[in-house]
């Protein structure tokens, strides 16, 4: 089978919402992506360490409890200091704990670094179109 790309995907820190990386994990490989699901649970350096492994052409987080800016204040950097100037990170889920307006929440991960972040998205089909379009871009 040829793939479209390699990802990395996971749920990062003390989050062991499991469904939805499955979920997710099941999608991308019908759309043709090769997928590394680190699971539950993730730390910035499994992440950082499958990417450069798997030599990943993006990275993908999900954080469900609202806690994922807690843990991806450096991961950006993390990648650029290693030449993996070009990978795509990108972020979804509940990514904030309590009531935040989309954009405002959103706008706080892009400032970190990623590519894309996806507060409490409704569908995966955004995520497919983006990724789809930002992996020619990259190439």
């Amino acid at each position: 089978m040829t793939y479209l790309s390699r990802l990395i995907i996971g749920v990062i820190g003390n989050d062991i919402h499991v469904v939805a990386n499955r979920v997710l994990a099941r999608g991308l490989r019908q759309a043709k992506y090769d997928v590394c699901n680190l699971g539950v649970s993730a730390l910035p350096h499994d992440f950082i360490a499958a990417a450069v492994e798997h030599e990943a052409d993006a990275v993908i987080i999900s954080s469900i409890n609202g806690e994922g800016e807690t843990w991806v204040h450096e991961l950006r950097q993390s990648f650029n200091n290693l030449g993996r100037h070009s990978i795509l990170l990108y972020i979804g889920g509940n990514l904030a704990i309590g009531d935040h307006p989309r954009e405002e929440v959103e706008s706080s991960y892009l400032k970190l670094g990623f590519d894309r972040a996806y507060h409490r998205p409704s569908s995966l089909d955004i995520l497919l179109e983006h990724l789809a379009l930002d992996l020619v871009k990259s190439k």
